[in-house]
């Protein structure tokens, strides 16, 4: 393939995570990673390294999650100081992770992909319950958000994805918060979480790899797109748009694993 058509087929992929992450809170990762590793062979002939995926992965993300919060401003809505104790939980956890990712084969990474992303699914199938009205919103123990909030930055950094799909259901279902402050918050948290663990497995691999920027520019155009038709989804769309995200993604991955990909 011709290195415009290339480099368009990365542009395009960047687009559709950053929209994905704009609209629903997302870090676009638990798109762009199986596109990377599954879909660009097929249309190219270019097979990827599970490390470097995550790579280009983790540095879209954080692309694209600072993009939302510049879109949302979830500060409006959840006092800076939380957003700052969750944003340094993701943090840590997102380092560590980006160091023992460096030690796994590509097999088990796709196989924690796929146990993250099935949690998530289940926490999706239950509803949060509803709060009586003219109810205020009790904040969890901080010991419990970190809890949570590190092993997703944990797992997030081994994976390279920005673990918005589980920020969302663990923040409202969890913890109870509403729905239009889950979206804002999961991009606060996770850019800080993801560019620690990009730099982190920049620094590791010794580079950065080919066609991120081409990634990156896609990311941000669509994240902007994505995060203007928030508002109108509700919290109902939102959560039928992200399980069905979540269910395509398991259904690829285990075939994927199933037939022997990953190594």
């Amino acid at each position: 393939m011709h290195s415009a058509g290339l480099e368009g087929i990365y542009l395009l992929l960047g687009g559709v995570s950053g929209f994905l992450s704009g609209l629903l809170g997302i870090g676009g990762g638990v798109v762009l990673l199986p596109a990377l590793l599954f879909l660009l062979p097929l249309v190219s002939h270019v097979r990827i390294a599970p490390f470097m995926a995550t790579e280009i992965s983790m540095i879209q993300v954080a692309f694209a999650s600072l993009t939302g919060i510049i879109a949302h401003r979830p500060s409006a809505h959840v006092p800076l100081g939380r957003l700052l104790f969750w944003a340094g939980s993701a943090l840590a956890g997102g380092a560590v992770g980006a160091v023992v990712s460096w030690r796994l084969s590509g097999r088990v990474i796709l196989w924690i992909f796929l146990a993250e992303t099935l949690l998530a699914l289940t926490l999706l199938l239950f509803r949060p319950p509803e709060r009586p009205p003219g109810e205020a919103h009790r904040p969890p123990l901080l010991s419990a958000e970190f809890l949570a909030i590190f092993s997703i930055g944990l797992s997030s950094g081994i994976l390279g994805v920005g673990g918005g799909f589980l920020v969302y259901p663990v923040l409202t279902l969890l913890f109870g918060y509403p729905s239009f402050v889950a979206v804002g918050s999961s991009l606060a948290v996770m850019f800080p979480m993801a560019a620690t663990a990009a730099l982190t497995k920049s620094l590791v691999s010794g580079g950065v790899p080919p066609h991120t920027l081409t990634i990156v520019v896609g990311a941000l155009m669509g994240s902007f797109l994505g995060a203007r038709f928030t508002r109108r989804l509700g919290g109902k769309r939102i959560r039928i748009f992200q399980g069905t995200l979540l269910l395509l993604t398991v259904v690829r991955l285990l075939y994927g694993l199933l037939a022997g990909g990953g190594e």
